[in-house]
């Protein structure tokens, strides 16, 4: 079975050569989506070879517009499992076999990562996703604890139904409220997480943005 990791890199140079070290151990084949950035990304994952295909925007697209790319690739590449992760390693390689266990051990669609709610996790972030997730599950009846944890993985039919439009970081919430009009099979495995003092995830405005998509995906 083919498993290609799908990593969307957005100015990543300092850390994207350990990551990809790293992450082609785990599986068949890396992408690598890098989204316009204005350092050496690119010519990293390029130069690479091997294993790891280097795709390129030319502008910046938004994350969501970049794993879209990735996970096209990949199926277009024969990929049976998808993983999507992020460049800045903050998610770690090791748990690659957690989630492709919960795929094909236990039969599953999509596998989102949680991480672990503690004192490392930003408070914003912690109640971000806690109001997230509860909201979620009032309007599409799915429960995801870590609603905008970037590590996940699904299978390659599960793809096609979860196929978002968001070009940004509204796209790993619109996934969720795909796996639940789909009644997609869902499981989540906790995973390790490193924050960096240059952490550049979803702020408090990005999750402003995202509160109001879900409610316009609800009344659409």
């Amino acid at each position: 079975m083919k498993s290609i990791a799908v990593i969307p890199a957005y100015n990543e140079e300092i850390h994207l050569q350990e990551v990809l070290d790293k992450v082609r151990s785990y599986v068949s084949q890396v992408i690598v989506i890098d989204d316009g950035s204005s350092d050496s990304s690119f010519e990293i994952a390029d130069s690479m070879g091997g294993q790891v295909i280097a795709l390129q925007h030319e502008i910046n697209l938004g994350k969501g517009a970049a794993l879209k790319t990735g996970c096209d690739a990949a199926k277009k590449l024969g990929a049976d499992y998808i993983i999507c992760m992020d460049a800045d390693n903050q998610h770690k390689p090791e748990s690659i076999p957690k989630f492709l266990d919960a795929l094909v051990d236990e039969d599953i669609d999509i596998v989102f990562g949680a991480r672990q709610f503690n004192k490392d996790m930003p408070f914003m972030m912690f109640m971000g996703n806690r109001v997230l997730s509860v909201i979620i599950n009032k309007l599409f009846h799915i429960f995801v604890h870590d609603t905008q944890s970037g590590y996940r993985a699904f299978t390659v039919d599960a793809y096609d139904k979860l196929k978002w439009e968001s070009s940004g970081y509204e796209a790993e919430t619109e996934m969720i409220v795909r796996a639940s009009e789909y009644h997609l099979k869902y499981a989540e495995v906790d995973i390790d997480t490193i924050y960096h003092d240059d952490y550049k995830g979803t702020t408090a405005i990005d999750g402003i943005k995202i509160l109001l998509q879900i409610i316009k995906w609800k009344l659409l």
